[in-house]
């Protein structure tokens, strides 16, 4: 999830060096290559040098004990101080201007801002209190109106352009921040600004409605015990009875769906399930998602010149308007990665359901046809069957605690730094966890980090898992470097009744590695500025760190580590067990990955389209194109594909292209030691460190020791380049 700061400056739109050969991914980099002999990097100026070090009192950490009121009259002040402060720095004459009193306090009062408020909007996302949740909504609300009228300010465009920057850091910052403002209309007439502002103020009270719909979503089913034959003693347990104590609740929520489609024998109660799942959000959802694809579609056409340079008519699409200041840089080279994979994962997609018919045939021999609601559940008793991996007996081995220890224990390996929880921390709810994190080497304290993991069924929480920045790191004015604060947000297995230890499935595992990622790009920074901070790098790479470290899962010394029979914590994941889950590891991967290009094709045909869009019925006819099945009847999944209202619309193709990157670079470490400090420590100097203070393409060179290549993502989906 992004920071305030992220939304303010990076959603609006930065420049990353695309492929000059229109080539999907791979570009050549400007950066000299590293020779094998050479140890670091020159200094390049673009790191932080903080001239006094950062003590712990000055950490602002997460407040969340607020009165009825409270978050809006912060939210409120916020904005005002902000407003205040930008008006004075629009109003610089131009013979008293400097880059400090423009550029670089312009940087500081948006910077101060996103602190300021995004505590306040965090509170929709995790708050048990339902007051804070809805003026941390409508603050939020707040807030994107704010940057949309920030970025279309003419007289702060002319301002920023004052001053000319006086080394490498201020080129960069100065370069990005007029970026975003070109990106939002600078050429526009004022009517047209003004027409530009209202649809954007539109759109994010749509974003904003969306998400507070889905938020608050409490769809359920509810089911007897014998109708959940098959599922987990261990669920069933901790599932909420009916008023009459007949029947048990079912939530369609990420704690509790995933495992009762994939174990539940009863066929009407998976049917019953996923669609409620696919249904959360319903027809409100469905009519703002259709509203925001046209708003979009009307900003772009407002923004983006309607001719190119030889008079032809110019692609004003809003994926035009957003790629074009990504990696990818324009519609085509998205469209020709995407593309090239239909056909490849097609073929693996179709043996995978083959073999799922096949074994639903096996078990009732009356079978004709593979049901959507089917998938898992075959799936999963097909792994145990051909595999003899049973998810269940899996669990056994990764206690909560045992597997957050681990990831503790393997992170701080790999990137030099040790954890250790604040005791006496006040957290926004039961079982939320504070953490410091310190460099290994001096013991500096370099930040902070939540983990709030478990989900809180009835209570508004954030549906989904994300990693949420909440101060950036930056250096400040008085010399010091802000402590960044980060927050996990998931909604992995939970504890089990009675005081059960929370047993997580091995998807939750690399769930928790996926998130963590996230967390270590966004604290380990020593960018010197919060819009080119942490993760806010271009989006489709800013996956790519995470994804990395999802490999470590898969990895047999890295597993022993992270295993503990829940009765004994000595007795770590058997040899024979291991080896299986690793061989099963390719198993349905087809399916997995056509999903995937499923929503990333979705994405990118909604938002090129020009006029009215069908986002039910569109997402409905690619799914029988690319799946190749029907979709469950009644389905209305766009409803709650809350990436397209969160900041991923035209960006979800992020996912599979910035695994390209990740695959790339666990190659590395896959060839030079999965627990090496010392790759770990040129990983984190190389592209934990640096932020968005360079390209991703100049970066990734500087760990890799050579330019990105292709090779390791088509091996790990066994698909020929």
């Amino acid at each position: 999830m992004k920071s305030l700061h992220y939304l303010l400056i990076l959603s609006l739109g930065l420049a990353a060096v695309g492929c000059s050969d229109g080539a999907p991914i791979v570009g050549k980099s400007p950066v000299k290559k590293t020779e094998p002999g050479e140890q670091k990097e020159p200094d390049d100026g673009l790191i932080a040098k903080p001239a006094n070090p950062t003590p712990e009192s000055a950490a602002r950490l997460v407040k969340s004990d607020y009165k009825k009121d409270e978050v809006t009259a912060l939210c409120d002040a916020a904005i005002s101080r902000t407003r205040n402060k930008l008006q004075a720095i629009a109003a610089v004459d131009a013979k008293e201007a400097t880059f400090d009193n423009t550029v670089l306090a312009f940087e500081n009062t948006v910077a101060d801002f996103s602190d300021d408020t995004g505590m306040l909007t965090f509170m929709k996302y995790v708050s048990t209190d339902s007051v804070a949740q809805a003026e941390g909504a409508s603050c939020e609300e707040k807030v994107g109106n704010l940057s949309t009228e920030i970025f279309l300010d003419k007289k702060m465009y002319a301002a920023l352009k004052l001053a000319a920057p006086r080394n490498a850091a201020e080129k960069r910052l100065a370069e990005q921040t007029l970026l975003s403002f070109e990106q939002n209309g600078m050429n526009l007439s004022d009517a047209d600004l003004a027409k530009l502002k209202s649809l954007q103020d539109q759109l994010t009270k749509k974003q904003a409605d969306y998400s507070n719909t889905l938020n608050l979503d409490k769809s359920n089913i509810e089911v007897t015990v014998e109708e959940l034959a098959g599922v987990p003693q261990s669920v069933i347990d901790r599932l909420k009875k009916t008023a009459d104590g007949k029947k048990l609740i079912v939530n369609a929520n990420e704690a509790d769906y995933p495992v009762v489609v994939s174990n539940a024998t009863n066929e009407k109660t998976r049917h019953d399930i996923m669609k409620a799942y696919l249904s959360r959000g319903g027809e409100a959802n469905l009519k703002l998602l259709s509203e925001a694809v046209e708003l979009r579609q009307q900003i772009a056409k407002l923004v983006l010149p309607a001719k190119n340079a030889d008079g032809a008519d110019a692609d004003q699409s809003w994926v035009t308007y957003k790629v074009r200041t990504r990696m990818a840089k324009s519609r085509e080279i998205v469209t020709t990665f995407l593309d090239g994979l239909k056909d490849k994962l097609a073929e693996r997609n179709a043996q995978d359901f083959e073999e799922l018919l096949a074994y639903k045939k096996s078990i009732d021999p009356t079978a004709t046809k593979l049901n959507a609601w089917d998938i898992s559940f075959m799936s999963n008793q097909l792994k145990k069957k051909n595999f003899a991996v049973d998810e269940e007996e899996i669990r056994k081995y990764f206690p909560a605690d045992v597997v957050i220890n681990g990831l503790f224990s393997v992170y701080s390996e790999m990137l030099g730094v040790n954890y250790d929880e604040v005791t006496d921390a006040k957290v926004w709810a039961d079982g939320v966890k504070l953490y410091r994190i310190r460099d290994k080497e001096d013991n500096r304290l370099i930040g902070f980090f939540y983990a709030d993991w478990y989900p809180r069924p009835d209570t508004g929480k954030y549906g989904h898992a994300a990693a949420f920045p909440l101060i950036s790191g930056r250096l400040l004015p008085d010399g010091t470097y802000s402590l960044p604060v980060a927050s996990v947000v998931a909604n992995i297995s939970p504890p089990g009744a009675d005081g059960k230890p929370a047993l997580l499935s091995h998807d939750d595992v690399e769930t928790v590695f996926h998130e963590f990622g996230h967390i270590m790009h966004q604290t380990l920074t020593r960018a010197p500025y919060a819009s080119l901070s942490g993760s806010a790098v271009a989006q489709d790479f800013v996956e790519g760190p995470s994804q990395m470290l999802e490999n470590w899962v898969w990895q047999p010394e890295v597993l022993k580590k992270l295993s503990g029979l829940q009765d004994d914590h000595s007795q770590h994941l058997p040899d024979e067990l291991l080896a299986k889950m690793i061989a099963a590891r390719d198993f349905q991967q087809g399916y997995f990955y056509t999903k995937q290009l499923l929503y990333g094709t979705y994405d990118i045909t909604i938002h090129s389209q020009s006029g009215p869009v069908d986002v039910n019925q569109t997402y409905a006819d690619l799914y029988r194109k690319l799946m190749g099945q029907e979709p469950i009847e009644g389905q209305m999944f766009p409803a709650s594909f809350g990436h397209l209202m969160g900041g991923y619309d035209a960006g979800y193709y992020s996912y599979m292209w910035s695994k390209v990157y990740a695959q790339d670079m666990f190659s590395v470490f896959k060839a030079e030691g999965i627990s090496s400090a010392e790759v770990g420590k040129r990983y984190r100097k190389a592209i934990l460190e640096y932020g968005n203070m360079k390209d991703a393409l100049e970066l990734l060179p500087m760990f890799l020791k050579r330019e990105p290549s292709k090779a390791a993502f088509y091996e790990d989906l066994h698909i020929k380049p």
